[in-house]
């Protein structure tokens, strides 16, 4: 064993004799199995994040044969098998959450092979151990978004770096891995500094030969090939692709800041939620620093802990991206957990991340996800097929959304544009249903301050009424004494409710049906008048409470 690892206090013979003595390794074997199992529970329980309704809606539209975007999309063919599966929209993302759960279990592999590099075996466990004990990895580990198959894919390829003899194989597994993760998403960049300070490391091991040399680049040369035929292949099949250089351009703009975090509250709860592998993230910086390990091995576990400063210039860092960040640190943090072993036993640091993991999990709050299924099969119901509608995140994965992904990102990219994207959308397609399912839509339709702009709140509110829980569909609620000039902005059948209402002079009672053009047309009367190709409501009544769980 090398410089870095330390040695801890030899077991005593009644403790030898013990599978589960102070420092045996079934400890942390023992913990992780069981923070697997509730992490496997919490597949069925947790509500789904928006951002997992969004990634299976680009799987849906590939399925119909509408999906342009190329890059960060890869992952509609691995899981093209996915909408034919039994269930609602909300059940399929459940079964592609067991597919995460499975990347994230090869990611906590490649983390032990890595960390065995630099440690004992005991410490070595005790890294995936803390990865997955950390509370955002624990909530977020198996969710269905790019993170998780990313993650596994750059573990895997810094794992054959790491430790593989680099033949061909073993380059051409590592080319490919890496090409994949970066057809997953584009922050792979972000892991930069971990391949480069293994790389040097490597490159060292061979006394910095041009053999060892040739051989990295080869690596590199071999990623970038296997990126390009990927992205080929993929894009070639795909209704009209997008620029996806442009697309990447534009996301890099975006992503990144100067100043004070903006989600450093989130940072800052999950160092709470992560207690025990925060303090070896805190100390790892001072015993890289004071180790006599050779100065490449120092460097490649300085590449491995620099990913954690990402929130200091990343913006999208919301608690599912710990998930993917913290894999590389983990490892990095493997020489600070072998010296904490010399004061505190394995049993000690096991027991402790456990207790720390079931706190979360006994406090997760497992109503969400059935109010989701409610919402999802009110939608469907509601809903003819091949209708378009407005939402948050693509909620609603059977129907054609009509409009951006209201992120974060996405609402900043609105307000740059400076268009009234809503407004203009409703003059060019049919769009009659409006599901307020993000803070900014219901602060539209509640008439509350809005980033949005006067013309599209005009618009929205203007073409839309309540219908059932968060779900809007096109109409009025007419109140008008005497003729009154009113734009639709939804064409189509609309059903008389509750009054009479005279529209361009003819009138209708209540139950009757009439043909809107787009347009402004001459209202009169006391009436609500209703798209009239919704659905009946469902039996089941709303409660109102929120449709997606807060970091």
């Amino acid at each position: 064993m090398n410089a870095t690892a330390a040695v801890t206090a030899a077991p005593t013979t009644g403790d030898r004799n013990s599978r589960f003595a102070a420092d045996s390794t079934a400890w942390p074997l023992l913990a992780l199995g069981l923070i697997l199992v509730m992490q496997f529970t919490l597949m069925f329980t947790r509500a789904i994040n928006w951002d997992e309704f969004w990634f299976y809606y680009h799987i849906a539209e590939f399925s119909r044969g509408t999906l342009e975007q190329p890059l960060q999309t890869i992952h509609v063919r691995l899981f093209a098998w996915l909408p034919g599966m039994a269930g609602n929209t909300v059940d399929k993302i459940v079964i592609g959450r067991m597919a995460m759960l499975a990347c994230e279990v090869v990611t906590l592999g490649a983390i032990y092979l890595m960390a065995r590099r630099f440690v004992d075996k005991a410490p070595a466990l005790l890294a995936p151990l803390l990865y997955v004990s950390a509370g955002f990895v624990f909530q977020h580990g198996f969710s269905f978004r790019t993170d998780p198959m990313a993650t596994a894919c750059l573990m895997v390829s810094l794992a054959i770096l790491l430790r593989s003899r680099l033949d061909v194989k073993a380059l051409a597994a590592f080319a490919l891995l890496v090409a994949l993760a970066g057809m997953i998403t584009i922050k792979i960049a972000l892991y930069a500094p971990a391949f480069i300070g293994i790389a040097w490391l490597r490159w060292s091991e061979t006394g910095y030969s041009k053999g060892s040399a040739l051989r990295l680049v080869l690596a590199a040369a071999g990623t970038v090939a296997a990126f390009a035929a990927i992205y080929s292949w993929h894009a070639q099949g795909l209704s009209a692709p997008a620029n996806g250089a442009g697309m990447a351009s534009s996301a890099s703009q975006s992503m990144f800041f100067l100043g004070i975090p903006p989600f450093w509250h989130i940072a800052l709860k999950g160092v709470a939620f992560s207690i025990s592998l925060s303090i070896m993230i805190a100390i790892t910086p001072a015993l890289i620093r004071r180790s006599d390990a050779p100065l490449a091995e120092k460097l490649a576990l300085a590449g491995l802990w620099l990913p954690v400063l990402t929130p200091l210039f990343y913006l999208n860092t919301l608690a599912y991206f710990y998930a993917f960040i913290l894999a590389p640190v983990a490892v990095a943090c493997a020489p600070a957990i072998s010296s904490v072993l010399q004061r505190y036993s394995v049993k000690v640091l096991s027991l402790v991340v456990l207790v720390i993991t079931s706190g979360i999990f006994l406090v997760e709050d497992r109503a969400v996800i059935d109010r989701q299924k409610q919402v999802v099969e009110a939608g469907e119901r509601i809903l003819p097929q091949g209708a378009a509608y407005f939402d948050f995140n693509g909620m609603l994965v059977h129907f054609t959304k009509a409009n951006d992904f209201l992120s974060s990102w996405g609402l900043v990219q609105y307000a740059q544009r400076g268009a009234n994207d809503y407004r203009n959308t409703m003059t060019q397609r049919p769009v009659p249903v409006l599901l307020a399912n993000v803070e900014v839509l219901e602060d539209v339709m509640a008439g509350r301050p809005t980033l949005f702009s006067d013309a599209d709140v005009a618009a929205l509110r203007g073409s839309y009424i309540h219908h059932w829980g968060p779900f809007f569909v096109a109409g009025k609620q007419v109140n008008a004494p005497q003729q009154v000039e009113e734009e639709f902005l939804v064409p189509g059948t609309y059903r008389i409710e509750d009054g009479l209402l005279s529209v361009d002079g003819q009138s209708y009672t209540a139950g009757e049906t009439l043909e809107i053009s787009r347009g402004w047309h001459t209202l009169q009367g006391t009436a609500t008048l209703r798209w009239g190709d919704a659905r009946l409501m469902p039996d089941r009544s709303w409660d109102g409470g929120p449709l997606y769980v807060k970091f």
